[in-house]
């Protein structure tokens, strides 16, 4: 798959709208319960389930993923934006209006913001196993959602949690699934209500910002940006791109237990780094890697990043793209902080070191953030 810059702005405009765009509305207006965050846990779920069911004989292709998540995020972004799925059921059975119409649009929205073959391309998930799983995921995730703010929804709480169990039901053929919904105190699903409170991190708490970007949200701009970056240096390693993906999905999972500590004081304090990725690995044994069966624990530690994984840079690249796409985020809210511009031209020294990799098509959108910016005169 070649990446276009068209389809790496279109892109970024995803993470901008999904980034605002707010869930349960009918309940809460809270910031932190934006579709942005919802598809970083639905990842990390569809991970595990996968794993769940690899390893009771399913063949899963797991190149789908990727694939899978960034074709949601669009269709979420331009098509579906935050209408419940049964409502747009019924809206189509009253107008006798057949489903697939809604992925047939999705492809022409792609198709126009992007181009023909990216949108060929994302699409090779659509109605496969592994897009189930996605959809359990997805599901998974909702419930943990409802279980956050069932204290906020007064009496509706027993309504919306029947419709999401009776909407579980449908997947109970995935391997896991009956058994984390029918057993709440079970590790695994412990495990993903932690995961689910990243979204309580703020990433720019002690600046004046406008967006509320978690930590949640976070992981889904750098794994897109990963899997990006690994398909235009190697067009044809659907594996390395994957592995890549879910590499920035997990890579900063350790902050729910150690938070988000910023780079300059990491830098700046001889060994803290190494001794924050330290306790980073003793949190995740203690709180992830133990409770979890073996076999996803050791999958999660192939995805550990450190300084010395082979890949460090281009996830390191990607990670700090995403922190350039919520400095601009930030700057297209209006706020007149400046600090989020400095933070944007300050990568400039890490990547001419070679610190930091970005590919040549994220470098051009890096230059749009650049320019965005300096536009602004702050």
């Amino acid at each position: 798959m070649r990446i276009t810059y068209k389809s790496v702005k279109a892109s970024n405009e995803v993470f901008v709208r999904l980034n605002c765009l707010r869930r349960w509305t009918q309940f809460v207006t809270e910031g932190k319960y934006n579709e942005l965050a919802k598809q970083a846990l639905n990842c990390i779920t569809a991970f595990i389930l996968g794993k769940q069911a690899e390893n009771e004989g399913k063949t899963i292709i797991w190149e789908r993923f990727p694939k899978i998540a960034i074709y949601r995020a669009f269709q979420k972004a331009h098509v579906n934006f935050d209408t419940p799925e049964f409502i747009i059921d019924e809206i189509c059975k009253v107008g006798n209006i057949p489903k697939d119409v809604f992925d047939k649009e999705t492809m022409k929205i792609i198709s126009e913001e992007t181009d023909e073959g990216f949108a060929e391309y994302i699409s090779g998930g659509v109605g496969t196993y592994e897009a189930k799983i996605y959809k359990a995921a997805s599901k998974i995730a909702t419930y943990i959602e409802l279980l956050e703010i069932q204290h906020k929804i007064n009496g509706d709480y027993l309504r919306k949690h029947r419709e999401i169990i009776k909407s579980l039901e449908t997947y109970e053929d995935i391997p896991a699934v009956k058994e984390i919904y029918n057993e709440q105190e079970k590790p695994m699903f412990e495990v993903l209500k932690s995961f689910s409170k990243l979204r309580n991190q703020n990433r720019w708490a002690i600046c004046n910002y406008n967006i509320e970007c978690s930590v949640l949200g976070h992981l889904f701009d750098t794994a897109v940006w990963a899997y990006f970056m690994s398909l235009e240096q190697e067009p044809e390693n659907e594996r390395l791109a994957t592995k890549m993906f879910f590499m920035g999905i997990f890579h900063d999972v350790a902050e729910n237990w150690t938070k988000d500590i910023p780079s300059p004081i990491k830098d700046r304090i001889p060994g803290f780094r190494k001794a924050t990725e330290t306790y980073e690995d003793a949190m995740m044994e203690e709180h992830v890697y133990k409770v979890l069966p073996q076999y996803i624990a050791d999958a999660l530690k192939e995805l550990r990043l450190t300084k010395e994984s082979e890949h460090y840079t281009l996830i390191k690249g990607a990670d700090y793209l995403s922190a350039d796409s919520e400095c601009y985020r930030q700057l297209m809210a209006g706020t007149r902080d400046s600090y989020f511009l400095r933070a944007i031209l300050k990568r400039q020294k890490n990547i001419d070191e070679g610190k930091e990799m970005l590919t040549p098509m994220c470098m051009e959108l890096y230059k749009y953030f650049v320019r965005y910016g300096k536009g602004l005169n702050l």
